[in-house]
């Protein structure tokens, strides 16, 4: 088991500062202007824009020296996919930043930011809405499926929406991602991902394979029809491993009564604590045609 703090706030209004100046950005990559996008735990995201082109975003990786495995394993995942609901990788350089050279993964840039942005504590997002995304999502899902690639870290900041419609998520950010049918880089026990959105296998340490990723897309669900997370509270009401495997085990919280039957039956079997319960995307798919 591992010790952890398991609670759901959404992403802070405050931006976290970023690590390189928009001057510095802009000329590692030879363009007009640059704007930060985000930063996560092994990368920043930047918006690079250039006179009579398409802007781009790029992912600089924070540390120099970060293992080439696992951003060839981001690579990987995303040449895969083929899919308008997966990002489009379109490159990867080598970059001089901040007086190192720093490995870049070159995105299509989605216009119309993550989900984490549209989402407000306490404010669900119309069930329609909610279809119309998960149709969406699940469809990406499924294409990694099909490619044998697990996200396994599936959260509102990993997923855009084009052109802010919610009928067009994009996945995003596969660094935590696995190829299953190739040798692992990952010493299990460990524990890979964001802890508000894994599954209890994830809380255990152990291996995330496709189901791990389908209970994510759950909790995701879940959040966007309750304005809620199912299983955690603030912050202030963080909860241990074993408490949060309980709290998993126990059921999900309920969904409002405004939430189609099916769409709420898909949610929930996809929350279930048994891996083998969620079913694959494909099925999820199918049950939320109408």
């Amino acid at each position: 088991m591992f010790i952890i703090s398991a609670f759901y706030e959404p992403t802070p209004s405050v931006a976290v500062a970023p690590n390189f100046s928009a001057a510095e950005v802009a000329a590692a990559f030879g363009c007009t202007s640059a704007a930060p996008l985000g930063t996560g735990s092994f990368g920043e995201t930047w918006r690079i824009s250039q006179a009579g082109s398409v802007d781009r975003a790029a992912k600089l990786i924070l540390e120099p020296a970060y293992p080439k495995a696992y951003l060839d394993r981001e690579a990987e995942g995303l040449r895969r996919a083929n899919s308008p609901y997966v990002v489009n990788l379109l490159e990867v350089q080598q970059v001089h930043v901040a007086g190192h050279d720093r490995p870049a993964l070159i995105f299509e840039y989605i216009d119309g930011g993550a989900v984490a942005g549209h989402l407000q504590l306490g404010v669900p997002v119309p069930p329609d809405d909610v279809r119309c995304f998960a149709q969406g999502l699940l469809a990406g899902v499924a294409e990694l499926h099909d490619q044998q690639t697990v996200h396994r870290d599936i959260k509102p900041d990993n997923i855009a929406l084009r052109g802010g419609d919610w009928t067009q998520p994009v996945l995003l950010d596969l660094g935590l991602a696995k190829m299953l049918d190739e040798a692992s880089i990952t010493a299990y026990p460990a524990m890979m991902g964001t802890v508000a959105f894994m599954a209890p296998e994830q809380l255990k340490g152990e291996r995330a394979r496709q189901m791990a990723d389908m209970f994510a897309v759950g909790v995701v669900l879940h959040i966007m029809l309750a304005g809620a997370h199912p299983f955690y509270g603030f912050r202030a009401q963080a909860v241990d491993d074993l408490e949060a495997i309980r709290l998993i085990e126990d059921g999900p919280k309920p969904l409002p009564t405004t939430t189609p039957p099916d769409l709420a039956a898909v949610v929930t079997r996809l929350l279930s604590a048994a891996a083998y319960k969620r079913g694959r995307a494909e099925r999820a798919l199918r049950d939320l045609i109408i």
